[in-house]
């Protein structure tokens, strides 16, 4: 230990009066981490059978974490909790035995695990209770929990040290189970179509399939410079091409941005591909999946709360053609107006325009403003321009624009999807576009995957490909404005910077 910690343990009285109590535990022969446990129930079915258990006075032994703490002198109240639930405690030192009475008085905390064997009791307040006949420790805490009744409130303690977080503040438990119900309900949609669940590689030699900056790695045995995937689509896609014509991975998935309410550099999303299908036909399909994974989650309502707002996941959804929704707001052409003269209009819009943007990142910019930020209630965008869709497949009647949806809802991006882009000599072209752009200076242009282009030339059928960000739904769903409440562990930078 360093000599700067040593000196701080030695202030902190509480820590050193907890070591003090471990020793004394061992010196009275109690291993303070057993290995095992004899638990046989756990709370939530102690509270659900306990009018039963009251009339047998059938024993039964518990264990759990200690909450608060109430010694008095020859018998002792305290609450005690493991995951389904808390209930009280009642010790006599005439029930447990003089000395175990004693053994637990001096050296046992909240905080601490413990186990307790025992017989249902009703105080006189009609509190549900188990009385005590003996105890056992399981684990000895020896940093104390935050006090439970002023929590802990303070968001980057929150979210650093997570572990405390969900002890103290039990709606965050909520959140994480609504996300667990999301993906669980979202794996049951998809596998009930037929799909298979797949995995593909997170290191790789290319970071392509979505727009974004990747984190670059290096390889120690093979010499060479990796990437964090940004996306899973290219290999996806590849199972596609090898004869597979449903797939779906869980992604993880990182991109090397900036962090904010709405974005962590780590995140999560379901990627699906289904081959002989077409866009049209998936922007039905989808707006069933949201009906059913609403309903799933609010009791059969698609209608949920969000914040002032109320939103219908019913479908149909409306469908606002790219061009058409931005050529309303600009007051313009799209078709008609310059790279200069888009620049100009993000200039004048405040926009902080750099000169690597190339037409699609104008575009795109331009429409997160003036169109997607106006956007509540779910709508599908349409047919985007092809310099933001270099993965996609041309509309036929109409040059310069892909067969691709997005579904915004509360002005957020949920969905995005597109017939899949199939000629080989085509992505080629786009592929070498992307790398023009990056070659000028835009870090989140694809990279130029020509292992995945000699695939394609082995054939794919159409197929339509979907994208869904998992965490961005739980928020919706959850009614949750920071993206960093429904993640377990967000990155966070490190304290005091100690890594930089």
């Amino acid at each position: 230990m360093a000599k700067n910690q040593e000196k701080e343990l030695d202030i902190n009285d509480e820590y050193q009066q907890r070591l003090a109590k471990l020793d004394n535990l061992r010196e009275a022969k109690i291993d303070p981490y057993p290995a095992q446990s004899n638990k046989t129930t756990d709370v939530a079915d102690f509270l659900k059978d306990f009018d039963k258990l009251l009339a047998s006075q059938k024993k039964i032994i518990i264990g759990g974490r200690i909450t608060s703490l109430r010694l008095q002198g020859g018998s002792c109240f305290f609450h005690f909790q493991d995951y389904s639930g808390k209930v009280q405690i009642f010790f006599r030192k005439d029930q447990i035995g003089a000395e175990d009475y004693k053994i637990f008085k001096e050296n046992i905390d909240t905080g601490d695990f413990i186990e307790v064997a025992g017989t249902a009791f009703e105080t006189k307040t009609k509190e549900p209770t188990l009385l005590a006949t003996s105890w056992q420790v399981l684990s000895k805490a020896l940093l104390s929990l935050p006090d439970e009744y002023y929590g802990l409130k303070d968001p980057d303690l929150r979210f650093r040290k997570r572990y405390l977080d969900l002890l103290v503040n039990p709606k965050v438990k909520d959140t994480f189970k609504l996300r667990s119900d999301v993906i669980k309900l979202t794996r049951q949609y998809f596998d009930k179509e037929g799909f298979i669940e797949v995995d593909t590689p997170v290191l790789q030699s290319v970071a392509g399939g979505a727009t974004a900056e990747p984190f670059i790695t290096h390889h120690n045995a093979l010499d060479i410079d990796m990437y964090l995937r940004v996306a899973p689509e290219l290999y996806l896609k590849r199972l596609i091409v090898g004869g597979y014509d449903q797939v779906y991975e869980m992604a993880r998935c990182f991109r090397n941005e900036g962090i904010d309410h709405q974005h962590n550099p780590e995140f999560t999303q379901i990627e699906a591909y289904w081959a002989y299908k077409e866009y049209s036909f998936l922007m039905e399909w989808m707006e069933k999946y949201f009906e059913f994974l609403v309903k799933g989650i609010n009791n059969g309502d698609t209608k949920i709360k969000n914040a002032k707002d109320i939103i219908d996941f019913k479908g149909p959804y409306p469908r606002l053609d790219f061009k058409e929704a931005l050529d309303k707001a600009l007051k313009i052409d799209l078709d008609k107006t310059s790279d200069k003269e888009l620049v100009d209009i993000a200039k004048q819009a405040k926009l902080d325009v750099d000169k690597t943007w190339g037409r699609g990142k104008l575009l795109d910019e331009l429409y997160k403003k003036f169109v997607r930020s106006k956007l509540i209630q779910p709508t599908f965008i349409i047919n985007h321009p092809l310099e933001l869709s270099p993965l996609s497949k041309k509309m036929p009647d109409r040059p310069g624009y892909v067969e691709r949806f997005q579904l915004v809802v509360k002005t957020a991006e949920l969905c995005n999807a597109f017939s899949e882009l199939n000629d080989p000599l085509d992505q080629e072209e786009r592929f070498a576009e992307q790398k023009k752009l990056h070659e000028a200076g835009d870090q989140e242009a694809q990279g130029s995957d020509a292992e995945f282009v000699e695939a394609l030339k082995h054939g794919m059928p159409p197929t339509v490909g979907l994208g869904v960000g998992i965490d961005r739904l739980v928020m919706m769903l959850g009614d949750i404005e920071n993206i960093k409440e429904v993640i377990l562990f967000p990155t966070m930078r490190p304290k005091n910077n100690e890594n930089k």
